[in-house]
């Protein structure tokens, strides 16, 4: 957008924390945990408004590191939305989902279906 010849664009911010595991899991439903399917979880994470959060973990076959995105669905529990795995290093892992998290809480909401 042009205003006076100078262009300002809008910027959207997302601020995600790390949360502890009793946070997070608190915000599962009951059946969720084995959903996840990142292995060992190690770290976890939510935006401020706790409308998209995630988890680090490691294990598998290739003992490699995962995560997964959790989104609400159409009744507010939170479904795993996105599951990458076999990354080399935690921070690689830890990297590509806080940047997924950030595309995802920024772009147009969408919703699993129940």
């Amino acid at each position: 957008m042009m205003c006076n010849g100078i262009f300002r664009t809008s910027v959207n911010v997302v601020i995600i924390n790390s949360v502890g595991k009793e946070v997070f899991h608190q915000l599962l439903p009951a059946n969720a945990v084995p959903d996840l399917a990142v292995g060992e979880e190690v770290e976890w994470f939510a935006d401020v408004a706790e409308t998209i959060i995630g988890t680090i973990g490691v294990g598998g076959m290739n003992m490699g590191w995962n995560y997964a995105v959790l989104k609400p669905d159409t009744t507010g529990d939170f479904r795993v939305a996105e599951k990458q795995r076999h990354f080399p290093t935690r921070h690689t892992a830890r990297v590509t989902l806080l940047r997924r998290m950030a595309g995802a809480e920024a772009a147009a909401p969408w919703r699993l279906a129940a």
